[in-house]
């Protein structure tokens, strides 16, 4: 954690200066084990680590803030090591998060605030389901500018009628012409079978959002959340496509 919280690329939307000592990053996780203590008879936060399971190396870490029992509502929250952007993983640290709280905790509101020039989390943020919420005047204050906040929610509603919402299509899609949709968006690659977010430089999470709306809109297919995750490579948006054909 202390290597990738010294990375500058970090904290351009965060309104604190990257670490400069092991000192510092200690003391900033003291303080989140000191949150994850209990506090009126309940855990008002909770932090962890997320590795990957292949080597265990570190990806990142995700919150949970703010928990609400009474209301059943929480913040979310999560950063991800910046040698590791435009894999993917922050789609899949989403729908963790969701999980865990529509599912496990039996929550019924989620929600989180971004500074509104943070463009490439926005836009994973409304491909997950989130719905905007408004603009929260001057919520930020970086290096003496004051930042909008950009403010959003998913309700419990919303994550299952998400989740379960599925529309499969007529038509069958040959490898090639979705190749060639691919194409069609990420036009600074050469895109073949073996093209996925790990190898192919313009497939962020910003791009990945308008790939998949582009083949929504061509094709008819509606991705669940779950499917926006996994669609991180040619190769599982064919399965993809492929499973959600109907049958003739």
């Amino acid at each position: 954690m202390h290597k990738y919280s010294t990375d500058e690329r970090l904290y351009e939307f965060f309104e604190f200066e990257p670490f400069k000592t092991f000192s510092d990053t200690k003391k900033y996780i003291c303080k989140l084990l000191e949150r994850m203590n209990e506090s009126e008879g309940y855990i008002k936060a909770k932090y962890w680590f997320i590795r990957n399971q292949t080597d265990n190396k570190l990806i990142g870490t995700a919150n949970l803030i703010n928990i609400n029992h009474s209301r059943k509502s929480v913040e979310w929250g999560y950063g991800i090591n910046p040698e590791l952007w435009g894999k993917g993983y922050i789609f899949k640290i989403q729908e963790m998060l969701k999980k865990y709280v529509f599912e496990i905790l039996k929550f019924n509101r989620l929600y989180g605030v971004t500074m509104i020039n943070n463009e490439r989390t926005i836009s994973s943020i409304k491909s997950c389901g989130m719905v905007e919420e408004g603009i929260l005047r001057d919520f930020y204050c970086k290096d003496g500018d004051f930042i909008d906040g950009w403010s959003y929610s998913m309700i419990g509603n919303d994550y299952f009628k998400n989740k379960n919402k599925t529309r499969s299509i007529n038509t069958k899609y040959s490898e090639n012409k979705i190749l060639n949709l691919i194409s069609s968006v990420l036009t600074e690659e050469s895109i073949d079978i073996n093209s996925n977010m790990d190898n192919t430089y313009s497939w962020d999470s910003m791009s990945h959002f308008h790939l998949l709306t582009t083949i929504s809109e061509k094709t008819g297919l509606i991705f669940t959340a779950s499917e926006i995750a996994n669609a991180n490579s040619v190769k599982s948006i064919i399965d993809i496509i492929e499973q959600r054909t109907i049958k003739k």
